[in-house]
């Protein structure tokens, strides 16, 4: 019988990743030796024969190590081993210029292509005939779509190392890559140019029918719709528009999607109010019949139309056109679409015509002082719509949300609104998308390393717009800023947890958490790139540390921004945050 029984169950073994970290703690397996001096006496001995020799013999032997590593994958390390090299200041030219290549074959694995690139301008600063230095500039230039680049780095290895099949390789690599960029920019450029074609001929249209273009803002939803030549037209010049019928009876509408400018209303209308047939479900009157309906339609300037039931929509753009003498005036194609009033004969149709025609008369007189231009004549809104034509002031550019602060906008305030302004005057690309743009707050925060950064806090409904101009928005800020980093944070309001006692007990929304504002100011800090995974690490004093970990594509353009993410975050929330980006297996 066996002796063991009656016993318990044996313990489980401990797992692999303790065996291996228990290795750490030996002298003769640590992955590094620590720098200052220990009392242990095995430590002490490895530490002298480390660091025990000439600057070459040391360089060489912690190049070996970081070989040893690199050959086990183990990236990380071997750098560690590598910068040890580097730092023993080998007189050897060859061995340094081994330590810079070696890491940045190491930095290749790991995808931080930026220092792979510095590491090969010194490999090639020691040897301008360094075959290693060259491939591996050229295998990062190609990661980054610089192919241009990666062509010369190859053609400069060629010269003097006609042979090398792997720069061969590459080269053939990176020129296929580039046709084909160059293939997608030519398309791009054809498709811009048609655009710009189609936009031009629609303007021209615009202009021959009457129409004022009126601009809605970037915050607004854009309509799907928009107007467009029609196909079936040989000679491409009749125009499908966009069209709502707004019944203000009922505070309803109808969309019509493609309404030919050449077809009558009557036609619309006898289809969608046939006699025959049921009144729809919010006509509680049953007035909405064919042959009881009339329609209105209104110009910039506010003049009613009658429609007539054989007047088509090109007819109506006619009978828009201001007279002889009078400002600019038509029909307004907002958002890509034509609006007109649908209304049953009789009583309502009379009050809904004296309605507007007392609007009409207070918005007149409401606008009888009209804005100066610079030149000291009056603004015409008809002639210019959809515009505003006067400098908007710092004033104007901050607007202070519900919770943003109350106070007087202070220096750094003055200074972003001011900045934003010149950009918007001296970048006619990005006016259009910066005119609208308002911001609630900016404070500067203490970043390490004795520098600073620009918080710019957004009312929430103007983020979407902000994040279409934000990547060059905040290029040309920090240009303007240049010894501060730049970063959009949105206006966000928390909301306490309803209790018994209080008065508001409406269930709390979801974005007005705790939780939930502290992530949306993580994903507006990194933006324009994306969170891939998060890590909490609690310390064994109860301190908790998160680990961010962002999308490895936008290493180079971010890398030098971590801190000021992190320093951000700590002074936002309170809370201790690291950035980093994943390390990716090579295929």
């Amino acid at each position: 019988m066996s002796d063991t029984l009656g016993q318990g169950p044996l313990p489980a073994p401990p797992p692999l990743a303790e065996k291996m970290a228990a290795f750490d703690s030996v002298p003769l397996f640590m992955k590094s030796l620590p720098e200052d001096p220990t009392e242990d006496v095995a430590i002490s001995a490895l530490q002298s024969l480390a660091y025990e020799g000439t600057p070459d013999e040391i360089a060489q032997n912690f190049k070996e190590q970081g070989n040893d590593y690199f050959k086990g994958k183990r990236y990380r390390e071997a750098i560690g081993f590598y910068n040890q090299g580097v730092d023993a200041k080998p007189t050897d030219q060859t061995i340094l210029e081994a330590l810079y290549c070696n890491r940045a074959a190491c930095n290749l694995e790991l995808q931080n292509y930026g220092s792979v690139l510095r590491d090969c301008s010194k490999a090639i600063g020691v040897n301008p005939k360094s075959s290693k230095a060259f491939y591996r500039s050229a295998m990062a230039l190609v990661a980054l779509e610089r192919y241009d680049e990666a062509l010369d780095c190859c053609d400069r290895c060629l010269e003097f190392d006609k042979g090398n099949k792997a720069v061969q390789t590459t080269r053939e690599k990176a020129e296929k890559f580039n046709e084909a960029k160059n293939r997608k920019e030519r398309e791009r450029q054809e498709r811009l140019k048609q655009e710009q074609l189609k936009q031009a001929r629609l303007k021209a249209a615009y202009k021959e029918r009457n129409l004022i273009v009126s601009l809605v803002p970037d915050t607004v939803a854009q309509n799907p719709y928009e107007p467009q030549f029609d196909p079936e037209d040989p000679t491409n010049t009749t125009l499908i528009f966009p069209v709502l019928f707004l019944y203000p009876q009922y505070a309803t509408s109808d969309f019509i999607s493609q309404f030919q400018e050449d077809t009558p209303f009557a036609a619309h209308i006898s289809t969608m109010f046939p006699p025959n047939a049921a009144p729809p479900e919010w006509d509680r009157k049953g007035e909405y019949i064919d042959g009881n309906l009339i329609v209105y339609g209104f110009t910039r300037r506010q003049r009613l139309l009658k429609i007539g039931k054989k007047m088509t929509l090109r007819d109506v753009c006619k009978a828009a056109k201001e007279k002889d003498g009078e400002p600019r005036d038509g029909l307004e194609l907002k958002d890509g679409t034509l609006t007109f009033v649908v209304l049953p004969k009789g009583e309502e149709e009379q009050k809904w015509v004296e309605d507007f025609k007392q609007n009409r008369v207070s918005q007149n007189r409401s606008q009888n002082i009209r804005p100066k231009a610079r030149n000291g004549h009056t603004i015409d809104d008809g002639d210019r719509p959809g515009e505003c034509y006067y400098a908007m002031s710092v004033q104007h550019k901050i607007f202070r949300t519900a919770n943003a602060p109350r106070t007087a906008p202070d220096e750094t305030e003055t200074a972003v609104a001011q900045a934003i302004i010149d950009l918007e005057n001296s970048a006619p690309e990005l006016k259009a998308e910066l005119r609208p743009l308002q911001i609630s707050a900016a404070r500067e925060v203490d970043v390490r390393g004795g520098k600073k950064a620009i918080v710019i806090f957004v009312p929430v409904p103007q983020l979407k717009a902000f994040h279409k101009v934000q990547q060059r928005l905040t290029r040309e800020l920090e240009k303007k800023f240049s010894d501060r980093h730049v970063v959009f944070v949105a206006q966000r309001r928390m909301l306490r947890k309803p209790t018994r006692t209080s008065r508001v007990q409406q269930k709390r929304p979801r974005s007005r958490t705790l939780t939930s504002v502290h992530e949306k100011i993580l994903e507006d800090l990194v933006f324009p790139t994306e969170i891939v995974g998060k890590r909490t690490r609690v310390a064994v004093d109860g301190s908790k540390l998160l680990k961010v970990f962002l999308d490895s594509k936008d290493a180079t353009s971010l890398e030098y921004k971590l801190d000021s993410f992190s320093s951000v975050y700590r002074r936002l929330t309170g809370k201790d945050v690291v950035f980093e980006f994943p390390v990716q297996a090579q295929d």
